[in-house]
């Protein structure tokens, strides 16, 4: 490592692939400052189904070699891990603090109190606290208020967002990142880091949608004044798309990832009918033909419905009136031409495809992918943190942080 500058490492460990990027994080930088990217490694995931460590020394070679070739890119080695968690292995709950002021005016203790209160709920069996996120305060029934330090007060009211995540996950992940040679600082839930990537303040403060499709699942985070209102998991992503080309088109599962990277699109009218493609013998006993139309038909269906199922979960939760911002697509499958105009026609609101591209400098060109995005917040998460806490020793501790990205602690 360069002496006198420490750098991070967000690794996020996909269905489908491992993805870590590298960022420099020099002595005295300022939450405002842009970060800098250095380095990015990506290599294909294995050992894992869904949310679920099947082999952990497949996906600890895969975590190594992801962070090697990031090393390598930026020139230099790397300690401390930021590590998504799986969001199908998470629950979201909402807790409030409550604490009577004995001072005439909020403190900055006050506050730390208040949040302590608000943490202090019971976790889940199984599960283990991974987030505290204070949303909002209240100061004597006034609410909305974001920093209430200073205010004349007779009672502080925390409304906080708690996460928990599978202890066996969290077991499995540390283990991982240990024996790949690093340290996990932090295990943080894979949508919160995306969210930091790819979405601005405004959209968080006027109610915004993330919907991330991943290979093995959908995510979607719902703000609206900055606050999480809603989370969900969707047992559907880009794997089911594949699989779903695999069957239609007698292939087997590779070729059709191949086709759909390559060939594929989200709108059926939106490809020439009349261009063919060329695919395999895989089950039909010779070499064929088959038309570009049918295969974005193919991914369209399965786009669609996945789609449709996130509008009922949005509807259902009652948020989707509330997303005055519209819809922000993320993962890898929304990099698929036309994407965009297939979400639209879904939701009949505003839409944009996510890339991670806010508060960074540097490799910004090569990180600007949707399927990134969730490495590129954990890096932004860590250097939140490490002002706070420094690069060494750290602790899961819940302290606030500069920037916009003290909204989420």
């Amino acid at each position: 490592m360069i002496q006198g500058v420490g750098s991070i490492v967000g690794v996020d460990v996909g269905s489908t692939k491992t993805v870590a990027v590298v960022a420099s994080v020099p002595p005295g930088r300022e939450s405002t400052d842009p970060l800098e990217i250095l380095g990015l490694g990506v290599t294909r995931s294995e050992g894992l189904s869904g949310a679920s460590v099947t082999h952990l020394e497949a996906v600890t070679r895969a975590v190594r070699a992801a962070v090697g070739q990031a090393e390598a890119v930026a020139g230099r080695e790397v300690e401390v891990a930021y590590v998504s968690v799986p969001n199908a292995c998470v629950r979201t709950a909402r807790s409030k603090g409550v604490l009577p002021i004995s001072g005439s005016e909020v403190t900055a203790a006050d506050v730390k109190r208040v949040q302590e209160v608000g943490r202090a709920v019971p976790v889940p069996s199984g599960h283990e606290l991974i987030h505290a996120l204070c949303q909002q305060y209240a100061v004597d029934g006034r609410d909305a208020v974001r920093n209430p330090v200073g205010m004349t007060a007779a009672r502080l009211e925390a409304d906080l967002c708690i996460v928990t995540a599978e202890v066996a996950i969290l077991r499995d992940l540390s283990k991982i990142v240990d024996r790949a040679g690093y340290r996990a600082d932090e295990l943080v839930m894979g949508p919160l880091a995306t969210a930091l990537a790819v979405l601005d303040e405004r959209e968080r403060d006027a109610g915004v949608a993330l919907i991330e499709i991943g290979g093995a699942t959908t995510d979607v985070l719902v703000y609206r004044d900055r606050r999480i209102l809603h989370a969900a998991t969707l047992p559907w992503g880009g794997s089911t798309v594949t699989r779903d080309i695999a069957r239609g088109l007698g292939v087997h599962e590779d070729e059709a990832a191949h086709l759909k990277e390559i060939f594929g699109a989200a709108r059926r009218d939106a490809v020439d009918a009349r261009e063919m493609l060329d695919v395999s013998a895989a089950r039909h006993g010779g070499a064929r033909r088959v038309s570009r139309e049918l295969l974005a038909h193919i991914i369209e269906q399965r786009l669609d419905e996945i789609l449709g199922l996130v509008y009922e979960e949005l509807e259902g939760s009652g948020t989707l009136h509330r997303l005055e911002a519209g819809i922000v697509l993320s993962g890898g499958t929304v990099s698929l031409p036309h994407m965009d105009d297939l979400a639209r026609s879904v939701f009949n609101l505003p839409v944009r495809i996510g890339v991670p591209s806010l508060g960074i400098t540097g490799m910004v060109e090569s990180v600007g992918r949707p399927s990134y995005s969730t490495a590129v917040g954990l890096v932004l998460y860590g250097a939140a943190r490490v002002p706070v806490r420094g690069l060494a020793g750290a602790t899961r501790a819940f302290a606030r942080v500069g920037g916009w990205i003290r909204g989420f602690f």
